[in-house]
């Protein structure tokens, strides 16, 4: 059994970046692109990983395993942390946003009725959450984060192995 102790460092630092991505303002809009966010947390906890072992190592898809579902799960924890301390004081300003891509997008066609009344309801329930609120959200986060940051891990593992059997 591997000793999953060599995994946190790189997590730990590839979940705390991917969850400043996934909850500033304008910075989590990278997400609309395939999840972009999640993924570049799988891909960078490898390089992390990369950096904290000797070059004669050989990374194995079991490591880009591993650190894909500790990224995810740390990213999941930092963002809850996020959101509770901060996420109250920023939601009017994700909403703001929200609304102005919303008016871009759709350029002058009416908004369906009743759409920012429901977007306002639930910014208004995003700046008080409850105990079962964010411990759903927690683990709902998990389980997605996790998914895209193991498969980021995957691919790079996988491309670093290729690129080392072309040098040997």
């Amino acid at each position: 059994m591997k000793n999953n102790s060599l995994y946190f460092r790189p997590a730990l630092f590839a979940g705390l970046i991917m969850a400043i991505i996934n909850f500033a303002p304008g910075l989590d809009l990278v997400n609309c692109f395939c999840c972009a966010g999640l993924f570049i947390g799988g891909v960078l906890a490898v390089f992390f990983f990369r950096m904290d072992t000797p070059p004669d190592h050989t990374i194995m898809n079991i490591d880009g395993f591993y650190l894909g579902l500790w990224t995810g799960i740390f990213a999941a924890g930092f963002e809850t942390v996020l959101n509770i301390t901060i996420g109250p004081f920023i939601a009017d300003i994700k909403f703001q946003m929200l609304k102005n891509i919303l008016k871009r997008i759709l350029n002058g066609t009416p908004m369906p009725s009743g759409l920012m009344d429901q977007l306002s309801q639930a910014i208004a329930a995003a700046k008080r959450p409850g105990l079962l609120d964010t411990l759903l959200s927690f683990f709902l986060v998990v389980v997605v984060y996790s998914i895209f940051t193991i498969f980021g891990a995957l691919l790079t593992t996988a491309f670093i192995q290729k690129r080392k059997s072309k040098q040997a």
